[in-house]
């Protein structure tokens, strides 16, 4: 891997953790802090903007843009994670040799084999 590659990385990593670091946060201060319309039926909402702030207040009180803004990005890095995983792991090649394989291969065989025929003779001498 080249040099600016790796950088290239580190970079996206740093950012990706940084934003799943501040989309936890927020998501566990709205979460916290909310007042609900069943303790403050007539008030929630202004409680929610002046106790909480300007920018946790509006999440509050308006679910989509909450879910739109720090959610989804948050499941998407997540499903950007799982796809990079997959293909790094189907992309890489296996270590052995194809001789290797194929010796690994007959001793399995050898192996079952072996064993099958052990509980073979175990169960002719319980009959």
């Amino acid at each position: 891997m080249d040099k600016k590659k790796k950088i290239l990385l580190w970079a996206a990593g740093i950012a990706e953790a940084a934003i799943i670091i501040f989309g936890l946060v927020v998501s566990i201060l709205v979460i916290v802090t909310y007042n609900s319309p069943e303790e403050f039926p007539a008030t929630y909402k202004e409680l929610n903007l002046s106790e909480n702030g300007p920018m946790i207040g509006y999440f509050q009180n308006n679910a989509t843009v909450f879910f739109l803004v720090i959610v989804l990005p948050l499941l998407l890095i997540l499903a950007v994670d799982i796809v990079y995983l997959v293909y790094f792991a189907l992309k890489r090649e296996s270590k052995l040799s194809d001789s290797e394989r194929k010796i690994i291969a007959e001793k399995a065989k050898e192996e079952a084999k072996a064993e099958l025929l052990k509980e073979l003779e175990e169960e002719s001498t319980k009959k």
